[in-house]
């Protein structure tokens, strides 16, 4: 095994010398593998060789001694086995008779080869020394044996020496030609690698990133060279944008009018920007490093000491992302509140919180005074509704007022061109005749028309009489309404303040009653869109005060708008759990989108004659109820709905609905069934 210190020195070398390093060795494994194994190759072939051609030898030996052992000619035969002189390796040869006697004999006669062992076949002995046995047949009878031994040893030393010193020979000029193939060819590889880590080098030394590697290919070297250079664009584009992004935040920081200070998770300040200096009093150089339970109240450091729980993600967590109230504490020791705005990011150096902070004691002192001008502004609005109640009352009032006295002129008038005079005429002259009454009736030309003239007379009396109890009844009409009018203002005169348990369709009429000449005369039509509601625990002056500026303006909006076709849609629904909306919709002169957000607004008005009171004081009062006031609309001549949603709670005590009152005879708008319009 090769130890962990080898592998580290071999892995710190230049790649260049690792890659020679590793052809070489493979090359010279191979080399060796391939040379061993031919090696092999070529012994197993010689054994081979060496064994056939010693039974080629000893066959062609025995025949050639068949003879002379025929005719036991020891000296023929002693010639016979003479010719194996020739060869080298021969040790001894003999030529053995059946009784087992040598009748000729070669080579070395000290050989310790007994007779007795001798045996058919080829047999190793020790040394190496082969010993072949063949029989020597004479008419296709065995006649005796040849047996010859050989030191096959020393052929096989000879034959190795000589395969070796070849095999050598190959190896090194093998090794060498490797090795100059290696060098010429080597740095296609190792010099692109090496100058992709030149270039790396580069880049780490002075952290330039606009270095690039040179590409020579487009193999996997080529490709990561390529991957290499994007991968430092893109650095470089990054730093970049990391260089502008870090310019631009110290610019706003510098400039920014807000407190920007950047604390670690120990919470020690890192960055103070020229605003925290002018909102704390500290100078940065005097404040970095520093807890940030420095700038927090004396009553929050005995539970805090180090400010920690400020930016804990348990706390801070809940507020990343949104903004929060709290105090803070100058260098003088005054107390401030404070809007924080907290931000967290996470690098490999830690955890780290941004706030921005802006002083909001200016704002809070100017809250404070809206909210008392608000509650100012909100008694004058009531006071003004209730105003514009009366006044709406009055004018109603008014209008039928009108009525009574156009029903009044036609019943005087009536009266003064009765025919009643005629009777009184009839009877004077009745008296005239009562002597003769029947002759004046039977003979007389005036008497006898006055039958016909009296049945006449009766008939236009008739006339006179129904109509003037028809204006009689309208004047009572009238004169119902106007009590009707005047109770609906008595209710809502002196309830200011006071919650109960309202019936808001019976609200919505109540509106439309004070509305209800107008609407009349302007030919608006009206549809109720009521849903089953439970009455509603409410203000009721201050519902009606903003329903009656509402039913108000769609009147304006439906007259201005110059349709003929003038709807009025006036709707009652629940919206979420525990809230029910009470819409105005008219068809009329619409909204333009910009005047959309400052609808509401203190003094905004789009009428002549407008003072922009009426919808921002309905606003406030719908706050004040714990709702809100929105309207919605398309545009010019698109109409708009404004919206009233209220909290409701369910009357337990009075679960039944409230139904809507029976019409009136005449007068303005009654309340008919719910989704059916009222002409």
């Amino acid at each position: 095994m090769i130890s962990a210190q080898v592998k580290r020195r071999f892995n710190d070398l230049p790649i260049k010398t690792k890659v020679s390093a590793v052809i070489y060795v493979v090359s010279l494994v191979v080399l060796l593998t391939a040379s061993g194994a031919l090696f092999a190759s070529q012994m197993h072939i010689m054994r081979t060789t060496f064994e056939h051609d010693l039974e080629v030898l000893a066959t062609s030996l025995a025949d050639n001694c068949a003879a002379p052992l025929a005719f036991n000619d020891a000296k023929v035969a002693s010639q016979t086995l003479a010719s194996l002189s020739a060869k080298p390796e021969v040790i001894r040869a003999d030529l053995i008779t059946l009784d087992d006697k040598i009748l000729a004999q070669f080579g070395d006669a000290d050989d310790p080869t007994e007779i007795e062992d001798l045996r058919d076949g080829l047999q190793v002995g020790a040394k190496n020394h082969w010993t072949l046995v063949r029989p020597v047949v004479f008419n296709e009878l065995r006649i005796g044996s040849l047996r010859i031994c050989v030191d096959y040893a020393s052929v096989q030393s000879r034959l190795a020496r000589l395969y070796a010193g070849t095999t050598a020979l190959v190896l090194a000029v093998s090794l060498a030609l490797a090795l100059g193939l290696t060098a010429k060819l080597q740095p296609l590889i190792t010099r692109p690698i090496a100058e992709l880590a030149a270039a790396a080098r580069k880049v780490a030394t002075h952290n330039d990133y606009t270095i690039r590697a040179p590409k020579f290919a487009n193999d996997e070297l080529g490709q990561l060279t390529d991957a290499f250079n994007q991968m430092l664009e893109e650095i470089h584009g990054q730093n970049v944008a990391l260089r502008e992004s870090e310019q631009r935040f110290r610019s706003v920081a510098e400039t920014a009018g807000d407190a920007i200070i950047i604390a670690d998770r120990g919470t020690r300040i890192l960055s103070w920007n020229p605003a925290a200096c002018r909102m704390f009093g500290y100078q940065a150089d005097e404040i970095v490093g520093q807890p940030l339970a420095v700038i927090l109240p004396e009553r929050f450091r005995a539970a805090d000491p180090a400010g920690r729980g400020l930016f804990e993600t348990t706390g801070a967590g809940e507020m990343i992302g949104r903004t929060v109230e709290l105090a803070g504490l100058r260098k003088d020791g005054t107390e401030f509140p404070f809007e924080l705005s907290l931000a967290t990011w996470k690098t490999d150096g830690g955890t780290f919180f941004c706030g921005v902070i802006r002083d909001i004691a200016e704002r809070k002192n100017a809250e404070e005074a809206l909210r008392d001008s608000q509650q100012r502004l909100l008694e004058t609005s009531r006071n003004a509704g209730m105003a514009e109640v009366a006044t709406n009352v009055l004018h109603n009032v008014g209008n039928v007022l009108n009525s009574v006295n156009v029903s009044c002129t036609l019943i005087a008038d009536k009266v003064r061109k009765s025919r009643i005079i005629h009777v009184a005429n009839t009877a004077q002259l009745l008296r005239q005749h009562a002597g003769d009454l029947a002759a004046f009736l039977t003979t007389d030309a005036t008497g006898q028309k006055l039958p016909d003239f009296l049945g006449k007379l009766a008939e236009r009396l008739a006339e006179d009489q129904v109509s003037v109890l028809e204006e009689i009844r309208s004047l009572s009409t009238n004169i119902e309404h106007i009590k009707e009018i005047v109770v609906v203002q008595q209710k809502y005169a002196n309830v200011g303040g006071v919650s109960e348990m309202v019936p808001l369709a019976g609200l919505v009429e109540d509106a439309l009653t004070m509305h209800g000449a107008k609407l009349m005369r302007h030919g608006v039509e009206i549809f109720r869109e009521f849903a089953e509601i439970p009455c509603v625990c409410t203000e009721k002056h201050k519902v009606l005060q903003i329903l009656v500026n509402l039913v108000r303006n769609a009147k304006h909006a439906l007259t201005d708008g110059g349709r003929a076709d003038k709807r009025l849609v006036v709707r009652i629904a629940r919206t979420a759990v525990g809230r029910v909306a009470l819409s105005v919709s008219d068809n009329g002169i619409g909204i333009l989108p910009e005047n959309i957000t400052r609808i509401f607004s203190h003094g905004f008005t789009t009428k002549k004659d407008g003072h922009g009171f009426g919808l921002h004081s309905g606003v406030l009062a719908a706050r004040e109820l714990g709702g809100s006031l929105t309207v919605q609309s398309d545009g010019l001549a698109k109409g708009a709905t404004f919206t009233l949603e209220l909290p409701f709670t369910p009357n337990g005590r009075n679960p039944g609905l409230w139904q809507p009152p029976a019409p009136l005879e005449s007068g303005p708008p009654s309340s008919p069934s719910r989704n059916h319009p009222t002409p």
